[in-house]
């Protein structure tokens, strides 16, 4: 547990493990807001020990460039992530639950890339193949000039190729999840999930995807090209998220929200838990702003024997009281100290 007042960095520290796991902040992304005023750069180093094996990380960054290092040496976004496995809790991530679908896709995909071995580089492909079909439907858009089908199909192609992949599982993982929510962790309430794709109504087998994917970017080209931007598939996608039937966060509460957010992160620790066999680290910043006394219970019972968990606070007695024998860690003018705890630690 991280305590001390407020603006002291303890978000930052919680900042740094993920930039250490994700290669990149929870708060901006621009990379360069992570710098400090005044300064010319930054950089984050941490060793990652499991199982008796030791992973050095690194990320430097300065107002030109990102430097992702594993063992010191400098590597690609696909090959350093992984080697860190973080879950995080911030009111940043509530944009999964209020935010748009991009947030619901990007939540998606973080705890994806870690389970579903080749999904970053299908990301990657496709959004090549997304950028580059788009580039010619504005081109055509702005020109008056005959359009050449072959050029766009052969994008198509590509996309339809990957998209297909990535909704496949896409789709397989929300299904994995909802076979594990936690069952009324948080009261009586029931949190479901509904995938939702404008590529393929009802996604199932590979070669069922692909066909309709095909079929609707045909359907929707000449939309298309007077709009400038592709309008079908994966990257137009949803997660659709209902408590006791009805829209979560339209009827939801704040507390129900957040309650419901864990849940969702439990259900992927379990199911990252199949693949790996050990859980993520979690963190959860600013613990007390975002669950009251009897969620936290439940949340710190939930978590206490799985995995290690990071908390901050700035009222640490109202923690520390419900999480009897955590390690604590004072923060204060960006500096960390040990602070007293009784007994040992299940969370640290």
């Amino acid at each position: 547990m991280l305590f001390g007042r407020n603006a002291q960095g303890k978000t930052n520290v919680l900042e740094a493990i993920y930039i250490l796991a994700y290669g990149k902040s929870f708060r901006t992304v621009v990379a360069r807001d992570c710098i400090q005023h005044g300064e010319k750069l930054c950089g984050v180093e941490g060793v990652v020990e499991k199982q008796s094996v030791e992973r050095d990380l690194g990320v430097a960054i300065s107002s030109r460039e990102k430097k992702l290092m594993l063992h010191r040496k400098s590597v690609g976004w696909a090959e350093f992530v992984g080697n860190l496995h973080v879950a995080a809790f911030t009111s940043e991530h509530l944009g999964v639950i209020r935010g748009g679908p991009g947030e619901r896709r990007a939540f998606l995909d973080r705890a994806m890339v870690t389970v579903c071995p080749g999904h970053i580089a299908r990301l990657a492909a496709y959004t090549r193949a997304l950028r580059q079909r788009n580039k010619l439907l504005s081109f055509y858009q702005r020109q008056d000039r005959r359009v050449d089908d072959s050029l766009i199909e052969a994008w198509e192609e590509k996309l339809i190729v990957e998209g297909t992949q990535i909704l496949r599982d896409r789709a397989r993982y929300v299904e994995a999840l909802k076979g594990r929510l936690p069952d009324k962790l948080f009261g009586d309430d029931t949190l479901t999930l509904q995938y939702i794709s404008n590529a393929a109504l009802e996604p199932g087998d590979g070669e069922e995807i692909e066909w309709e994917f095909r079929e609707r970017l045909s359907e929707k080209r000449t939309a298309d090209l007077r709009s400038g931007f592709t309008s079908v598939g994966p990257h137009r996608d949803d997660l659709k998220l209902f408590l006791n039937g009805k829209p979560l966060a339209e009827f939801g509460s704040a507390g129900e929200q957040r309650s419901s957010l864990l849940s969702l992160y439990f259900a992927q620790m379990e199911a990252h838990k199949e693949v790996h066999g050990f859980y993520p680290v979690f963190m959860v910043d600013d613990v007390e702003a975002e669950l009251d006394s009897e969620r936290m219970k439940r949340f710190l019972g939930h978590l206490a024997q799985r995995t290690q968990v990071f908390l901050t606070t700035a009222r640490e007695t109202s923690v520390a009281e419900i999480a009897a024998g955590v390690r604590r860690y004072e923060v204060r003018s960006g500096t960390i100290a040990p602070a007293p705890a009784e007994g040992d630690a299940d969370l640290d």
